[in-house]
């Protein structure tokens, strides 16, 4: 077998196009890379049902609306998920027993040679890729047995503890049984790699693919074709979170910046704005966003560039998390300078004072804005330093070579 012949199935628990959130940027990347190997086909179960038809440079994409198709007996079966010791409620929310024969029917057409699911939470449908001849890679994006420790630590509440317990079980003996059954486990970082080891011990072989971006796709921010968002003109003082508002990690991001970081900041810079942009803000945000006419929350945009390019900071103050930050890496390409967490540039090679700022504390973080705002030639260096970063580590051109050698031990030439 030539790498030009290979066949590659994603299966995904998302529509990874347009690319809209870390995982589906992630899943493009690698999608785009597979191509060059041979012919992609893509597998995507969710609960909602797209309004394309077609993936660019897709062979064949099979997409399948699971909360319609579940019997009355499904339903019942999930909520005893409890019982079944690899069966979990984030598991069971992508998956269908109807959609599970469409993914089977697909296999026996498109008969692949690499197999590749996307998350644990895909594990249910890992038995039905097992009945066919080929090699399967588990995209390990998070190991979410961390990041349910991180979450759950501070639950309140015997019932809520005991309930946040069982799931917890429940992941580790599917994401242990799913690195140990995949032909391949990919991970994000260094970081990741380490923590499979600590939860699980020895797993199938481990490779590290790190999050990367589309670089070149962010030129027109430096060329400056990509103007800002319409009322956002004025970029001296726009503060950026960028990223999936409802996803638990960034939630709580945001409220420490609504509530502490920002309110801080305004003292100092009366005209600065605080710019949340992505899907599914909660009602928190919406409602401060009522309150404080500084505050933007737009929910799901079509294209983050405009926003980027309105931007003077992209912040970061996550406390929780895993994987690599995406948004990091696009205010990288995009030339916007970043302030960080420690945690927030987690498994991103990055040095602080030269590619980012990295600050844990309220005050810290608002004094590395503060700092970056009323020094624009320092800004400038830095968003240079991490663009030089981005390009060498984190572009998929640099991306793709870390796949080739993973490929190239799998399949042999």
């Amino acid at each position: 077998m030539t790498t030009s012949s290979i066949r590659t199935l994603f299966v995904t628990k998302e529509v990874p196009y347009p690319p809209v959130g870390g995982v589906n940027l992630r899943t493009w990347q690698n999608i785009n890379i597979m191509m060059k190997f041979g012919p992609v086909d893509v597998f995507s179960a969710s609960n909602w049902s797209p309004k394309s038809t077609s993936l660019p440079g897709v062979v064949l994409w099979k997409h399948t609306n699971v909360a319609i198709q579940r019997s009355n007996w499904e339903k019942l079966e999930n909520r005893l998920w409890w019982l079944h010791p690899r069966r979990h409620p984030d598991a069971d929310w992508a998956y269908a027993k109807t959609a599970a024969k469409e993914l089977d029917e697909t296999l026996t057409q498109f008969q692949p040679h690499l197999v590749i699911i996307e998350e644990v939470w895909l594990y249910s449908y890992l038995s039905v890729v097992k009945r066919h001849k080929c090699h399967i890679i588990f995209d390990n994006i998070n190991v979410e047995a961390s990041l349910w420790q991180q979450r759950y630590s501070s639950v309140q509440g015997f019932k809520s503890q005991l309930k946040a317990k069982i799931q917890l079980e429940h992941l580790k003996s599917i994401e242990s049984d799913f690195a140990k059954q995949a032909s391949q486990v990919w991970v994000c970082s260094e970081n990741d790699s380490n923590l499979i080891t600590q939860y699980y011990g020895q797993v199938s072989p481990t490779h590290v693919v790190p999050n990367g971006i589309n670089v070149a796709h962010y030129d027109s921010i430096h060329s400056r074709e990509c103007k800002p968002e319409a009322g956002l003109e004025d970029t001296k003082q726009n503060l950026l979170f960028l990223g999936q508002l409802s996803y638990s990690p960034n939630t709580v991001a945001v409220e420490l910046l609504i509530n502490q970081i920002y309110p801080r900041l305004r003292e100092l810079y009366p005209d600065s704005r605080l710019l949340l942009v992505g899907r599914n803000p909660t009602q928190f945000m919406q409602t401060a966003a009522k309150q404080e006419p500084g505050i933007i929350v737009t929910g799901s945009v079509a294209d983050v560039r405009p926003y980027l390019a309105a931007a003077s900071v992209m912040i970061v103050p996550l406390l929780q998390g895993g994987g690599t930050r995406l948004k990091i890496l696009e205010a990288f390409a995009a030339g916007c300078p970043v302030v960080s967490t420690t945690k927030g540039a987690e498994g991103i090679k990055v040095r602080d004072g030269e590619h980012l700022l990295i600050r844990n504390k309220v005050e810290e973080l608002v004094e590395g804005v503060s700092q970056l705002w009323s020094n624009p030639s320092f800004a400038e260096k830095l968003a240079s330093s991490a663009y030089e970063l981005v390009q060498a580590e984190y572009s998929w051109q640099a991306v793709s070579r870390k796949i080739d050698l993973a490929i190239q031990k799998l399949l042999p030439d």
